[in-house]
């Protein structure tokens, strides 16, 4: 990037470097993060040793943890804030470190993006493709996804000669929510509310938090669609497939579930399952629209028609937080799916129930 760092410093508890660049402008990256960043424009290759904490070392879970173990949460969430203020160059070569470090840890053929058609997994999947690598897509199709999103995946993925597949689940969403509930306010405060409602155990902190949503304990609602259209099939494919380093679009950004996970985990993480990256999780919505911009990069139809982000066409998480929800949208942009949605499907009633706005 033609800059060299004048000075570097090393932070004693978080081993934090500091890059001081000409004109007083400081970078930090953390040693302790998933994947070491590198020093800019002094040809130091970046470290490819992926490091995760364990919640044993933060106390994650537990309610007494040590002045030590708050004190790294605490300068973890710090240095998110502070990356997350990063410029986007900056930000794109942190991006293509991490991917870098995925691949080279874990081999290309064990890898895969997990692609929606969203402006988020399309600035992704072009950071991807500009560093050389060709990673099959997954596309996740829970038979809820806007058309115009189904036929970009499929147009994106020719266009750059890249191997498509689409995962679909076994049952359909509305079996899932006759059987379990329907998505409503968020995946948290719907768990909950489901808890409640099934009589199952929610310690007193949880309840707190949802409070004002507990006057809706008794309506049919959970996330459970989640699991069973998106999660559960991607396992199963991972599986057959024997790909298990998903390389995913996520943003700190999004919500404070995102953010939690990079404070605990970091951008490269292993599960039980599977390996996790998330290596544009310090872009903002502006860094995705700037990307965006920059490279000219046209996206399916929804964003030039009111959407401003893709997923499931009636999903009823963020319901509550303004009157244009999907609902709303989707009646706009498709009526003959928005009275199928309401009135076979049942939304119309549950909306009802939860005092939310369908049109």
């Amino acid at each position: 990037m033609g800059r060299e760092p004048i000075q570097m410093k090393l932070d004693a508890f978080l081993g934090d470097a500091i890059e001081i660049l000409p004109g007083g402008v400081r970078y930090m990256y953390n040693s302790k993060d998933s994947i070491r960043e590198p020093r800019i424009g002094m040809g130091v290759p970046c470290g490819l040793s992926g490091y995760s904490f364990k919640d044993e070392e933060t106390g994650w879970n537990n309610p007494n943890k040590t002045e030590k173990q708050r004190k790294l949460l605490r300068s973890r969430g710090e240095l998110l804030n502070k990356r997350m203020r990063y410029p986007l160059d900056y930000k794109i070569m942190l991006a293509k470190a991490r991917i870098k470090a995925a691949i080279v840890q874990y081999r290309a053929d064990n890898c895969y993006v997990s692609f929606s058609g969203g402006k988020d997994s399309t600035v992704l999947s072009h950071l991807i493709i500009s560093m050389g690598y060709k990673l099959e897509h997954v596309y996740s199709n829970t038979r809820l996804e806007y058309t115009g999103c189904v036929k970009f995946t499929n147009e994106w993925c020719k266009k750059n000669d890249i191997k498509l597949t689409m995962v679909t689940p076994d049952v359909m969403p509305h079996e899932v929510w006759e059987k379990y509930g329907y998505p409503m306010f968020s995946k948290e405060i719907a768990t909950i509310l489901e808890r409640v409602r099934t009589h199952q155990t929610v310690n007193e902190k949880k309840l707190k938090k949802v409070k004002k949503f507990l006057k809706y304990k008794d309506v049919k609602i959970s996330a459970k669609c989640c699991d069973y259209l998106k999660k559960k099939p991607i396992l199963k494919w991972q599986k057959s497939s024997g790909k298990k380093v998903a390389i995913m679009g996520v943003r700190a950004e999004e919500s404070r579930v995102r953010r939690a996970v990079w404070v605990r985990k970091g951008c490269i993480y292993e599960t039980k399952n599977q390996v996790v990256v998330h290596p544009i999780i310090f872009f903002t919505e502006k860094d995705i629209w700037d990307y965006i911009n920059r490279y000219k990069i046209k996206l399916a139809d929804i964003y030039y028609n009111g959407i401003k982000r893709n997923g499931c066409y009636c999903c009823g998480f963020g319901c509550h937080l303004n009157d244009e929800n999907n609902f709303v949208k989707l009646k706009k942009l498709n009526l003959v799916l928005w009275k199928h949605v309401m009135n076979h499907w049942g939304f119309r009633e549950i909306c009802r129930q939860c005092e939310v706005k369908t049109e």
